[in-house]
């Protein structure tokens, strides 16, 4: 198979160099492993630019290094790995790229930013590797796979056994016993109970951004409020779920001034068991094996959102790391080899033991002990993230709704009704102007 890849992606590019140099087309033995010539493979130099973003900045770097390998397969294509710290500025800066027309070849989203984008963003149902990939169809957009994410995750709240046998506590398995932990915890005043980076906003998101999602039971909850006019009244799952919320934040169990740390600053706290719990997906795991050397004092239990053991205990499942290849890419072909080589050879395995998280491309299967220990230590049911569809995004976006910034609200002493009442306000207001 690798063989035969080889061989079709150096014909392809033998005619995109010939294309992408002048105007006419130039035909080519398709059988052709001919490497071109030093002074062809320069004058049909093509270089890709992909943007991304990661929290781990030596993910980062190995992958920046990683993809070079990428002209083992193209050898006249250069890949550009231009990459930011967290997603917000990563989100904010694209925007702006979009509104000047100058996107990169290769786009990095989150489920979220898919609809933001559709309009600028190739089709790949083409692609063999998408036809692989077990969850690219779940995020089609109007029936069109427009981005293959690369793995997915369950969201969890790692701590340190140690605080926790020292202490006496036992894991959580319910909300009233998750803030009762946190509080003993700080009755203790040894450990900061939880490591809350709130002036980054996005660390939040366990709570403000996926409990009203758990709280309704329903995957598809955010479709089903995109037809409501108040969706945030009392009753509501975003009501109830808030309410846990800021049973939570009032708790003050994340130190002194949660709004004003950072979130390497929280995680630096958890890292040196300054604190002893920390909520994150499993994205955060390799960050923490890198810095602390080893995981001899860490594991992790579910988010206990749910009021009674006889509840079912869901667990949210992220799937991130979308790549879509921008449609207005004079590179678009060389773009779709890339994707090629990134889902089908030791490129995929690599990003994905890198991430320690759960492959999505049939036949791989990720190196990640931590998370079967996870899975057999607890029982509960996957529940899925989905991004919600045209309308709810296109309200999201009227409003301005930014669930973390909600969080950073409630932490700040904004009280939960004014909240409910202000978010429907606006929404009301944005469905009948639609």
């Amino acid at each position: 198979m690798k063989r035969k890849l080889v061989t079709s992606v150096l014909s392809m590019t033998l005619a995109f160099g010939v294309a992408g140099c002048s105007g006419n087309t130039a035909t080519k033995d398709s059988n052709s492993t001919t490497a071109p010539t030093a002074d062809s493979s320069k004058a049909n130099a093509v270089t890709l630019k992909l943007a991304m973003w990661d929290s781990d900045s030596e993910f980062l770097d190995s992958w920046s290094k990683k993809v070079k390998e990428f002209s083992n397969v193209m050898p006249n294509v250069k890949v550009e790995v231009e990459t930011f710290k967290s997603d917000g500025d990563y989100l904010q800066a694209m925007k702006v790229r979009l509104a000047a027309n100058e996107l990169p070849d290769i786009i990095e989203m989150k489920p979220n930013f898919i609809n933001d984008f559709k309009a600028e963003l190739l089709p790949l149902d083409d692609l063999s590797v998408t036809a692989k990939n077990s969850k690219a169809k779940q995020f089609a957009v109007d029936g069109k796979v427009l981005a293959l994410p690369v793995i997915s995750f369950p969201e969890l709240v790692y701590y340190h056994p140690s605080v926790f046998k020292e202490l006496g506590l036992s894991v959580p398995t319910t909300w009233e016993q998750f803030v009762s932990v946190l509080t003993e915890i700080k009755k203790s005043g040894k450990y900061q109970p939880y490591a809350m980076g709130g002036k980054d906003s996005w660390p939040n998101y366990p709570f403000n951004e996926f409990m009203p999602l758990l709280a309704s039971g329903d995957e598809n909850y955010y479709d089903k409020i995109a037809g409501m006019d108040k969706p945030f009244d009392k009753g509501t799952p975003f009501y109830k779920a808030y309410t846990d919320i800021a049973t939570l934040y009032d708790a003050k169990v994340m130190g002194a001034d949660p709004l004003g740390l950072s979130n390497d600053q929280a995680t630096g706290l958890f890292e040196a068991k300054k604190a002893a719990v920390i909520a994150a997906g499993l994205w955060y795991f390799p960050q923490y094996k890198s810095k602390v050397g080893n995981i001899d004092d860490l594991a992790a239990f579910p988010l206990p959102a749910r009021h009674s053991e006889s509840e079912p205990l869901k667990v949210m499942t992220f799937t991130d790391n979308f790549f879509g290849i921008n449609n207005k890419s004079k590179n678009a072909d060389a773009a779709k080899k890339f994707q090629e080589w990134m889902f089908s050879s030791d490129a995929y395995t690599f990003y994905v033991n890198k991430k320690q998280a759960n492959s999505v491309m049939e036949g791989v299967k990720a190196d990640v002990p931590f998370l079967n220990d996870f899975y057999k230590a607890n029982k509960f049911e996957e529940f899925n993230y989905r991004p919600g569809g045209a309308d709810f995004n296109k309200y999201v976006n009227s409003i301005q709704l930014d669930w973390k910034k909600l969080g950073q609200d409630m932490m700040g002493g904004k009280a939960l009704d004014a909240i409910s009442k202000d978010l429907n306000d606006m929404w009301t207001k944005a469905r009948a102007s639609k």
